[in-house]
């Protein structure tokens, strides 16, 4: 059996919220991100660091085709197709 309209929003809610949180602490561990002055070298990242990278990018990875999949059945239920 197929997921349902609600199923499918639950799942894209709590994908949306895990990048929120992986994200939120990756800020939090890292700080707001800056540019490189000319000639300075690239940070060292502590392992807390690459973690956090990691886990934030992987939930990322897992909420892009939920997020795609939500909003191209939201449009067809709503009849709103994006606008170009």
């Amino acid at each position: 059996m197929s997921e349902s309209y609600e199923e499918l929003e639950a799942r894209y809610r709590v994908a949306l919220n895990h990048v929120s949180e992986a994200y939120g602490v990756l800020r939090n561990i890292m700080g707001d991100p800056k540019p490189l002055a000319p000639g300075e070298d690239p940070p060292v990242l502590t392992k807390a660091e690459r973690d956090a990278q990691t886990e934030a990018m992987k939930a990322f990875q897992e909420y892009v085709p939920v997020r795609d999949l939500y909003w191209a059945t939201r449009w067809g239920r709503e009849g709103n197709p994006p606008k170009t």
